[in-house]
């Protein structure tokens, strides 16, 4: 435009080293008609223009310009012309052997090339062949023939006019045999290739095919399990597919089966443990109706007969050893009644805590005097816990529970004895804790069953627990066992107190 032209030229010793003036450079020395070709070429469609300005061999440049409108809409034109050192772009550009790049200018001079021995200031392109093409392509196309030429091999041609530059076109020739070689390569590859592509596809379809057999076998086998009743096999697959989703569900069926058969197992132990405990109810109860009235006769007899031989020292003996057995024998029987339900107690409104300190004092003397300490703890410092039960009933479960626990330690040890009420729950809890030799597993899942006793033979009867679990029922109440062997066992026992078992009566009554 108007303006004051600024030219400089960054790479001075470049310069230097060739002798080479500044006002020598293209875009220095034709500014003028540079500015003119520019004005003319350069719009829109064409926003910039590349031309060959090498004025040394050793000294490749290029020219690049553009222009813009400064303000917008206004008149004023700026032109801007870039002499660029080429070098460094020559050297990114490689082509294979026999193959020929040519990048022409919008003059159709030669840019770059990269056949061999090509002189940066051998410019002009004189292929008049290709010359003639780019002239007839449009902006923005390509073309692709084959050129014969009379004293050298026929060249395959791919011609591309590049929509900007105003005519910058790029030329990628080679010879036809060239293409030939290359067709012979590549088939030669290819076969290459195509065998070890059918060796990799006979592999995968052998490890394909076996992964997918191989959870079907599996599930088969399986299947058969499931058939005779065993539910305890898997199929172990990791894969995310559709037969890994089909082994995942199988397996998870697999587990809900076994789940609920064990439930079906011990529901049917349940329900042979109900027939089981109700024949015998049934028995012992005929058993006590059949042998509680002889006990009675042999009872008063016994008893009649020591005072009549109060005389008779060495007699009396026997007869007392008549009354205790007994009296034993009457004890087992009143037991059996009661684990068979034929006796049913009243209840009333009763003091917990008092309940639990008369059956203490009633073995207090026994157990302390076998050597074992007894430590009493009771709620409230011994305050009322008033639940709905039975005095008599309540203290025959705690002398089970308290002799039990003495037979445990072998008269050595502590029993401990407390009281607590859990206020969140509505309920009283008594606790009965000894040191002595603790219970295995199998023995707490059997200690309420009827006539199971460790103990030795003639010291127990196995109805002691058996009773006092139908008495704790009869109560609304729950017993809990936690032992381990050699670290003794605490029972707890669970009542409703008084206002929340009435609670729990009333809405049963209105439902």
């Amino acid at each position: 435009g108007d303006g004051n032209e600024i030219f400089e030229w960054s790479q001075t010793r470049r310069l230097e080293e060739r002798r080479i003036p500044v006002d020598r450079l293209l875009g220095r020395q034709n500014r003028r008609a540079l500015y003119s070709e520019v004005r003319g070429v350069v719009n829109s469609s064409n926003p910039w223009i590349v031309f060959n300005s090498t004025i040394d061999p050793f000294l490749p440049s290029f020219l690049f310009a553009t222009s813009f409108r400064q303000g917008g809409n206004s008149r004023e034109e700026i032109v801007v012309l870039a002499e660029i050192y080429a070098e460094p772009l020559f050297r990114q550009v490689e082509s294979r052997s026999g193959q020929e790049l040519i990048l022409i200018d919008s003059h159709q001079n030669i840019l770059l090339s990269s056949r061999a021995g090509w002189d940066p200031s051998h410019i002009a392109f004189t292929d008049e062949q290709v010359l003639s093409r780019i002239r007839g392509l449009e902006l923005g196309t390509s073309e692709l023939r084959s050129f014969s030429y009379p004293n050298r091999e026929a060249q395959i041609t791919w011609i591309h006019k590049f929509r900007e530059g105003s005519g910058l076109t790029l030329v990628l020739r080679e010879p036809e045999s060239n293409l030939t070689a290359g067709q012979d390569r590549i088939l030669w590859r290819s076969s290459i290739v195509g065998g070890i592509v059918l060796v990799i596809a006979l592999n995968l379809i052998i490890l394909l095919g076996g992964r997918i057999t191989r959870p079907l076998r599996q599930l088969n086998e399986l299947m058969e399990k499931v058939g005779k009743g065993e539910f305890s096999g898997r199929i172990e697959l990791r894969s995310k597919d559709e037969i890994g989703q089909l082994a995942k569900g199988f397996n998870r069926m697999l587990t809900d089966l076994g789940e609920r058969e064990q439930e079906i197992n011990r529901a049917k132990q349940k329900l042979i443990q109900s027939e089981k405990m109700s024949a015998f109810g049934q028995m012992s109860a005929g058993i006590a109706h059949e042998v509680k009235n002889p006990l009675a006769g042999i009872l008063g007899y016994s008893q009649i007969l020591k005072k009549k031989l109060e005389d008779r020292p060495d007699l009396i003996a026997h007869a007392e050893i008549i009354e205790k057995e007994t009296l034993r024998c009457k004890e087992i029987v009143e037991n059996l009644m009661k684990f068979a339900r034929q006796e049913k107690s009243s209840m009333s409104k009763l003091d917990l805590n008092k309940a639990v300190q008369d059956s203490v004092r009633l073995v207090e003397h026994q157990i302390t005097v076998s050597g074992i300490r007894i430590q009493q703890s009771y709620f409230g410092d011994g305050a009322p816990i008033f639940i709905d039960g039975n005095g008599n009933q309540l203290q025959q479960v705690m002398l089970n529970l308290m002799l039990n626990a003495q037979h445990a330690m072998a008269n050595r040890g502590s029993l401990s004895v407390s009281t607590h009420v859990e206020a969140a729950k509505k309920r009283a809890v008594v606790l009965i804790s000894d040191t002595g030799c603790g219970m295995t597993d199998e023995v707490k899942r059997r200690i309420f069953e009827p006539f199971y006793t460790t103990k030795e033979v003639g010291k127990g009867t196995g109805l002691g627990l058996s009773v006092s679990l139908g008495i704790i029922k009869d109560h609304k109440g729950l017993v809990e066992v936690d032992s381990e062997p050699g670290k003794g066992s605490t029972f707890k026992l669970y009542f409703p107190l008084l206002d929340a078992q009435k609670s729990t009566e009333q809405s049963e009554q209105v439902a």
